[in-house]
């Protein structure tokens, strides 16, 4: 069973660093990889533990697509990170593609910070802070919640690659699950 587990947390890894290099350099991820990423877990799972684990690969696919899909519809990340969420979901299962999902969520805040933060340093990137100000404003005279795009230019309107941060969450709760020996 260990060996399994071994196997499984060493496939998506391959995955999820793959992916995060092409998004860093590519800025997309290609689709290739992320279907034979979920082919890959879909079969592994069923060899591994019959229809119980077709189900649960499928409902890990779900899992998956669906926590990161608001945020595509949003223009907060893109396709290709709601179809890597959704590979390694067929990895995981449904719980654990949650957690890991919650985990790069988590790190893509803390870089969309430093993002935000490194406008404070630099001359060349207006500041979303007066934006940020004018939403919090409006919220709290008016009681309701408003969105300003970011101008053109500002850091925080410019991309980062999600991958890289799907890959640093995910790394980072398998290596916590198998610390603590729950995965």
């Amino acid at each position: 069973m260990r060996h399994e587990l071994h196997l499984i947390s060493g496939l998506v890894l391959l995955l999820i660093w793959s992916a995060a290099t092409w998004d860093l350099r590519q800025r997309r991820i290609p689709n290739v990889l992320v279907m034979a990423g979920a082919a890959t877990g879909i079969l592994l799972q069923w060899m591994l533990a019959g229809s119980g684990g077709f189900l649960a690969t499928i409902s890990g696919l779900a899992v998956g697509l669906g926590i990161l899909l608001p945020g595509y519809l949003l223009g907060m990340t893109g396709a290709g990170d709601v179809k890597l969420m959704a590979a390694v979901g067929t990895f995981l299962g449904p719980y654990h593609v949650l957690l890991a999902a919650l985990a790069s969520i988590f790190v893509g805040g803390v870089i969309a910070l430093g993002f935000a933060a490194s406008a404070l340093f630099s001359r060349n990137s207006i500041s979303p802070w007066a934006r940020y100000g004018l939403m919090v404003k409006t919220l709290v005279t008016t009681g309701r919640p408003i969105y300003a795009a970011p101008a053109e230019g500002e850091v925080m309107g410019r991309k980062f690659p999600f991958a890289v941060s799907i890959a640093l969450g995910t790394t980072g709760f398998l290596a916590w699950q198998l610390w603590q020996g729950t995965l």
